[in-house]
C-alpha cells in the first residue's frame, strides 16, 4: 500500500476559509472518492483555531490518498466513466484550490507518494488533534542518509514527546517521481488529545531536543497542517449512491434542482429523465446543494445559478 499527500491553499479569489472547507468536505471529497482505485481517503482541513499560534499552519489543508501501488497512479482507467470523473475532478480542483501561475509555488502545494513507518502505533479517535510536518531533507545530505537518521535516530527522540499518542513516518518512494514528481523526502504525522496537549508539548524538553536534531536533518521553512481527520473512504467502504433518485419522478427531480438552485438545469428538456437514467447506473458522482456531476453518457457537470 502507498500514500499520496496532496496539502492546498484554498483559491483566494472564490471562498471564504469556512465555506472552502465545507465544500472540500462535503462537495470535493465525495467527488473524488469516486476514483475505483482509491483505497482510503482522509481529509485534513486545518483548524481555524491553529492559525497564529504555534505550530503555525502553513496550508489550509491536506488530502491523504491510499492506493495498492504505483501502478494505480502511472496507469488510470480508460473507462469511460473514470475519464469523464478524472474531467470532473480536475475542473473542480481549479475553481476550490489556489492554481494560480506565478512564483513562488512552494506555498501553494506538496505532492509526495510514500510508505510509512509506524513509530508510536497508539490507538486514535476522531476528537484528536493531527499535525502534519511535510519535510524535505537538510541539503548536504543524501536521500538514504536523511531516510536512516529520521527513522533510526530521530524517531527515537520524537517518541518521547509527553502527550504524543500516535506518530507515523511517511518516506518517500524515489521511483515515484517517475510517474508524479515530488516535492518534498516525506512527511511525520503526530496525533494528540487536542490542540493544547499539542501545544503544551512544545514547550517540553523533549520537544526541544527534536526541534534542535530536526535542525540538522530538514530544510526549512517545513509545510505544517493542523487538523482532526475527516474520513471520506476507507476499505470496504462503498462510494456514496443515489439510486433512490432512480425511483424519483422527473417532477420530484425538477423540484429538488429548483430548491436548490439549478434553475437553468431544471428547465432544460431531458435533464430529469438523465439524471434517473445516471441514478440507476450509479453514475451520479456527486449531488450536493453546489455541485452535480454524471459521469456517464449525459455529462453534466453543473453548479447553482448564484
Amino acid at each position: 500500500m502507498i500514500k499520496v499527500l496532496a496539502p492546498a491553499q484554498r483559491h483566494p479569489n472564490h471562498r471564504p476559509l469556512d465555506a472552502f472547507h465545507r465544500y472540500w468536505a462535503l462537495s470535493h471529497g465525495p467527488l473524488f472518492s469516486n476514483t475505483r482505485a482509491l483505497r482510503r481517503y482522509v481529509q485534513h482541513l486545518t483548524l481555524p483555531e491553529a492559525y497564529g499560534g504555534m505550530p503555525s499552519p502553513t496550508f489550509d489543508g491536506a488530502s491523504l490518498f491510499w492506493y495498492d501501488g504505483i501502478e494505480a497512479l502511472r496507469s488510470p482507467s480508460d473507462r469511460p466513466d473514470a475519464v469523464a470523473l478524472r474531467r470532473a475532478v480536475r475542473a473542480d480542483d481549479q475553481q476550490l484550490f489556489d492554481r494560480e501561475p506565478g512564483w513562488p509555488l512552494h506555498q501553494k502545494r506538496a505532492s509526495i507518494t510514500a510508505t510509512e513507518r509506524v513509530v508510536i502505533d497508539g490507538a486514535t479517535t476522531p476528537a484528536m488533534v493531527k499535525a502534519l510536518f511535510i519535510a524535505a531533507r537538510h541539503p548536504g545530505l543524501t536521500q538514504p542518509e536523511f531516510f536512516d537518521h529520521w527513522q533510526h535516530q530521530h524517531a527515537a527522540l520524537a517518541a518521547g514527546i509527553p502527550g504524543l499518542r500516535r506518530y507515523v513516518q511517511n518516506h518517500a518512494l524515489p521511483e515515484a517521481n517517475l510517474v508524479r514528481p515530488m516535492t518534498h523526502d516525506g512527511w511525520a504525522e503526530m496525533w494528540f488529545d487536542d490542540l493544547p496537549a499539542l501545544r503544551q508539548a512544545m514547550t517540553t524538553a523533549a520537544w526541544q531536543a527534536v526541534r534542535a536534531d530536526g535542525a540538522t536533518l530538514f530544510a526549512q521553512p517545513m509545510g505544517i497542517v493542523v487538523a482532526q481527520e475527516r474520513i471520506q473512504k476507507w476499505e470496504g467502504h462503498e462510494r456514496q449512491d443515489f439510486n433512490e433518485v432512480g425511483d424519483w419522478s422527473t417532477v420530484e427531480i425538477r423540484q429538488r434542482l429548483l430548491a436548490e438552485g439549478y434553475t437553468a438545469l431544471a428547465s432544460t428538456s431531458g435533464v430529469a429523465r438523465q439524471l434517473q437514467d445516471a441514478a440507476q447506473a450509479n453514475a451520479i458522482a456527486v449531488w450536493t446543494n453546489e455541485h452535480l456531476v454524471t459521469i456517464d453518457a449525459s455529462h453534466i457537470d453543473a453548479r447553482p445559478d448564484r
